[in-house]
């Protein structure tokens, strides 16, 4: 018989190291087995032993059963909320394991204004008649978390349509994007850094297109989940084509702020607080004169601030009520103006009532601005009925 030769030989080598590690491999799973059992078993004996917990959970993510891992986190946490071990690897495991998501919310209602241009109470130029106005509008947002380079990433993408049955020149649209990876950087607290693009239609042309970066931190509390923003960006709009007019505002950048709180039993077991504040500092060009206050007004520079307070209570499993109330102080710069805006609301929801995952809202709401500017001083009456559904 011929003798092997050197390649021969070579590939006896490899199958013999092969079988080596495949036998080891195959030890190694089998003391982690045994270990895993062994360590159930003392479990059953003692479920609230923390330290045998933790033990448990060690060793299952040593063995790659991440599901079995997270329960025992899971477990440890029930008797000791505070274990930091625990929290961080609860967290870590259940990011791990989440599988990619889409949700999608749409909103399509009506809504009906009784000031839908905000002009000034004045009879000798429009009637009562010529500033109300029906409005017709959807609301998509797509949000969707998927892994991309290793990272998990979360893109989101809304559409707003507005189509006026009474004031053709208040048609709207705006289509915009946003997209980044997930960064971890606690138990409860993730930061999202992410750019961003949009762009807005009225009345059928163009009105503007915008460029964006943010970062986005959202974490839990105490019961309670929070988020607050951190947006930059650069606008830019399209001068108006009819000869007698053009668009006072330009271009510019802008830079806002905003948060938001959710606290869910604050008087009652079925109540819900939301705060979210905001600030916004803008710097679009563009100026036109003022006669009521005899200054130059730019309205795209201002700083501006306020909050969007509302207060929720589920009446039962199908009514669930809320009130509250935006309110928000503009400084235009370089101009002497300055307006209020109050806008209180109250609402009831009716929640899966029809055969569908959706709900149905009716709202009414009050807007009024105060300012030292006459021509934009307003007030107004709101009523929407809307339909709300989540795939």
């Amino acid at each position: 018989m011929a003798r092997p030769g050197k390649v021969g030989r070579f590939c006896q080598a490899l199958l013999v190291a092969a079988s080596m590690i495949a036998v080891s491999a195959g030890a190694a799973h089998a003391q982690q087995a045994d270990e895993l059992e062994a360590l159930n078993q003392q479990i059953l004996d003692n479920p609230q032993d923390v330290n045998l917990n933790l033990r448990y959970a060690r060793a299952a993510e040593d063995a790659g059963k991440l599901r079995l891992a997270l329960v025992a986190y899971e477990r440890i946490l029930i008797n000791d909320p505070s274990n930091d071990e625990a929290r961080h690897g609860y967290e870590r495991i259940r990011r791990e394991i989440e599988p990619p998501y889409t949700v999608t919310r749409v909103e399509a209602g009506a809504r009906w204004d009784s000031n839908a241009l905000n002009a000034a109470e004045d009879p000798f130029i429009l009637s009562t008649d010529d500033r109300e106005a029906t409005t017709y509008y959807g609301r998509l947002m797509v949000a969707n978390e998927h892994e991309f380079l290793g990272r998990r990433w979360r893109s989101s993408l809304n559409v707003d349509l507005e189509d006026n049955a009474d004031i053709d020149e208040l048609d709207y649209g705006y289509v915009g994007v946003q997209t980044g990876p997930i960064l971890y950087v606690g138990p409860h607290l993730a930061a999202i850094p992410s750019i961003g693009a949009g762009a807005a239609w009225l009345d059928g042309d163009e009105y503007y297109h915008e460029v964006n970066a943010a970062l986005t931190v959202e974490g839990r509390l105490s019961g309670a989940s929070y988020w607050w923003r951190a947006r930059a960006g650069y606008r830019d709009y399209e001068p108006d084509t009819n000869f007698f007019f053009s668009t006072v505002t330009e271009n510019g950048p802008y830079v806002e702020v905003q948060a938001g709180l959710t606290k869910p039993r604050v008087l009652f077991e079925r109540d819900t607080l939301l705060v979210a504040p905001f600030v916004r500092w803008s710097d679009v060009d563009g100026s036109v004169f003022s006669f009521f206050l005899f200054d130059e007004v730019s309205p795209g520079k201002f700083l501006e601030y306020g909050a969007d307070v509302n207060y929720n209570y589920q009446f039962t499993d199908h009514i669930q009520g809320s009130v509250g109330a935006l309110l928000r102080e503009r400084d235009f710069r370089d101009s002497s103006r300055e307006d209020t805006y109050i806008s209180p609301q109250a609402s009831v929801t009716f929640q899966d009532v029809l055969p569908c995952d959706c709900d149905v809202r009716l709202q009414y709401r009050y807007r009024q601005n105060d300012t030292n500017d006459f021509s934009a001083e307003y007030d107004a009456d709101q009523v929407s009925l809307a339909l709300l559904a989540r795939f």
